[in-house]
């Protein structure tokens, strides 16, 4: 028997029915709340002055109210600049930091209490004790471009980034930029940023050697090192940032020479290439100058075949190989910052990309000159699997070239010379 339904039972139906008819029609934000977002301010500085009566540099990086960095004792060496570790929170106008040195098991070393960043940084150090106390005095970089950025930058998120420590935390997803001047919003910049345990920040560059700083933001961290950016320049006239042009926001992990005024730019290819490519502003885009990739040199020790994995680098505005062949004044060879036991047993697996590039040593302050390249050659030979084209591998061997045809492993030869291919 079917059971009765009143009427409060049949306007309870219609009700659903309704509200299922009306809801796909709603947008999406009306359907369910929007995600919130974060606001929070983020610098890079740094400063020098005195820790006590010695003159030290310090650094560091803010991301919403969490401070890192590091400082050393002038004259600050390539090994020990970031040995001192800083690390610790805003306190109203200052911060308390804990000291720590990473060269002695991260043990703590003292403790930073900044009374105010106002023009410079004051406050004292104490010893982890606290039997000791030190007085901060410490002035602005003027060589850093934050002291002449005009802006405060401020980065709007999902969420705030947490604390640093163990683990790998998956950072927030950043969407924009935002650009105070005493206290008042002057400019967004639209973004998608998001790091890899840790949050990006915006990088200041002179960008396009014009005297006026830049800002840039790393997009996200691939498994490889060309690390996408967006860009933005500093427009003189209107007191804005625009989108960089193309030709620099397609370039990975640009780096900046002022003084001879090129963008370059380290890259990788492959497993097995890696390049230097480098630019010049022309007409208001870069235009692509150089490019030179890495190489594998053959050579032998006594009986022994080696490759040796040579890789250029940017050195004061030209790509060079540090690492080559240099053919000196009476005609012979020499290797030049080349180790040969540093270098692979050479496999005879391929022999793809593989050459001797023979240089003229730089004179008088001129640069170095690429006299002639030995590469490869295809020579028919007899091989256990019958008439075939082998490699002749020109291999650098005690101050000469030294071409062997390598006709052992017939896999490596081919039927056809490359020619008929």
């Amino acid at each position: 028997m079917r059971a009765h339904r009143g009427p409060r039972s049949f306007l309870i139906g219609l009700q659903l029915i309704l509200a299922m008819l009306w809801l796909p029609a709603l947008p999406l934000s009306a359907a369910q709340s929007s995600a919130s977002t974060v606001e929070f301010p983020v610098w890079r500085r740094s400063w020098v002055g005195n820790l006590g009566s010695k003159q030290v540099e310090v650094a560091l990086n803010r991301s919403a109210d969490s401070l890192s960095g590091s400082y050393c004792y002038q004259p600050c060496r390539a090994e020990t600049r970031r040995q001192l570790v800083l690390s610790g929170q805003m306190r109203g106008e200052g911060a308390v930091l804990t000291e720590r040195d990473s060269g002695n098991g991260a043990a703590d070393t003292g403790t930073w209490r900044i009374e105010s960043f106002d023009n410079g940084i004051t406050g004292t150090w104490t010893s982890p004790n606290g039997k000791r106390e030190l007085p901060l005095a410490l002035s602005p970089n003027q060589d850093d471009l934050e002291e002449r950025f005009p802006y405060e930058i401020r980065l709007l998120a999902d969420a705030l980034p947490e604390e640093e420590g163990a683990g790998c935390p998956t950072p927030p997803l950043v969407s924009a930029i935002r650009l105070y001047k005493d206290g008042a919003l002057i400019q967004t910049l639209e973004t998608e940023s998001q790091g890899t345990c840790s949050i990006f920040t915006p990088d200041l560059i002179d960008a396009n050697f014009d005297g006026w700083p830049d800002l840039s933001l790393a997009m996200f961290l691939p498994a490889g090192p060309n690390i996408p950016h967006q860009t933005w320049l500093y427009d003189v006239a209107t007191g804005r940032f625009v989108d960089a042009p193309a030709g620099l926001q397609d370039i990975s992990s640009a780096e900046f020479d002022p003084v001879h005024r090129v963008v370059y730019s380290y890259w990788r290819a492959s497993c097995c290439e890696h390049g230097v490519s480098t630019y010049r502003w022309t007409d208001g885009d870069l235009e692509e100058i150089d490019s030179q990739s890495s190489y594998l040199l053959p050579l032998m020790s006594g009986t022994e075949r080696r490759s040796c994995y040579i890789m250029p680098s940017y050195i004061d505005g030209n790509i060079e190989f540090a690492s080559r062949v240099e053919q000196v004044s009476d005609g012979s060879l020499k290797l030049r910052q080349i180790d040969p036991k540093s270098c692979d047993i050479d496999s005879g697996a391929h022999y793809e990309r593989t050459y001797i590039d023979i240089w003229q040593p730089s004179q008088n302050g001129q640069k170095s000159t690429l006299l002639r390249t030995e590469e490869i050659a295809w020579k028919q030979t007899e091989t256990s699997k019958g008439q075939r084209f082998c490699p002749e591998v020109p291999f650098f061997d005690s101050g000469r070239i030294k071409r062997v045809v390598l006709s052992e492993n017939p896999d490596m030869c081919r039927e056809l010379s490359p020619r008929q291919e």
